[in-house]
């Protein structure tokens, strides 16, 4: 799954320093649709050429949103996946942020969305996060993970940099480690690396195309063609997304 990020829009923000107490009211939405050439969660690929379109709400510091991903290829892991999840924000200290939350990962093709450690086969497993992000030039975070159904653990941390290269264009770099223990078998680690070209066509619209490199302990990535596992993968990715 990819959390999605809500679009930097300057009329609200203009709105806010006028009436703050009114826009604290607000409900900001944003939207996304992204290409990927390999769907990769937590270096594991699930599956090739896919469609993720994404919705997100917040309300105060309440998110909620929905988030899909659709196959192009008939050659993958998984057909679709529909991702929903809630979390709530708040800070701890002037540098210090948290975001704890849940999220239900829900494969349609092996049952209902509430078949959840059922003899359906585990259509949706259930999973809780707790994020802590730290005020700094790379923008560092550290977030855990516990999925209830698969009794699996996750620590992932990243740090991410923009470099303005235009008036309306930055690169993104950001880079990323995790550690994923499953109760019984399946223990690796893994990590990433991205670089995106990201461009704001508008106050409310941005788009990115972007490459990523993987590496896991495991044979967890997969050529989808043959289903050959491997220790490593390169992907691309392209999208756009808006925020009101």
């Amino acid at each position: 799954m990819k959390k999605l990020t809500l679009t930097n829009i300057a009329l609200p923000l203009l709105l806010a320093s006028i009436c703050p107490s009114a826009f604290a009211q607000e409900v900001e939405v944003s939207i996304s649709v992204d290409y990927a050439s390999e769907y990769v969660f937590r270096g594991t690929t699930l599956a090739a050429d896919v469609l993720q379109p994404g919705v997100e709400a917040t309300y105060g510091n309440f998110t909620f949103g929905g988030w899909a991903s659709f196959p192009i290829e008939e050659s993958n892991t998984y057909d679709t996946e529909i991702d929903l999840y809630a979390g709530y924000a708040f800070a701890l200290s002037d540098t210090i942020s948290a975001d704890i939350g849940a999220t239900l990962y829900h494969y349609p093709e092996s049952g209902g969305l509430f078949d959840i450690g059922t003899d359906a086969g585990d259509a949706s497993t259930l999973e809780l996060y707790a994020n802590f992000g730290f005020q700094g030039a790379l923008e560092p975070s550290l977030t855990a993970y516990y999925d209830l159904t698969l009794e699996a653990f996750t620590v992932e941390g990243s740090v991410g940099y923009s470099v303005p290269v235009a008036d309306k264009t930055s690169f993104d770099i950001g880079a990323t480690v995790g550690a994923v223990a499953v109760d019984g078998s399946g223990d690796y680690q893994y990590g990433s690396l991205s670089g995106a070209l990201t461009y704001a066509v508008s106050d409310a619209v941005s788009s990115y195309i972007g490459i990523n490199a993987g590496l896991s302990s495991e044979d967890t990535f997969q050529k989808l063609s043959n289903f050959t596992p491997k220790s490593s993968s390169v992907w691309f990715g392209a999208g756009i997304s808006t925020g009101f």
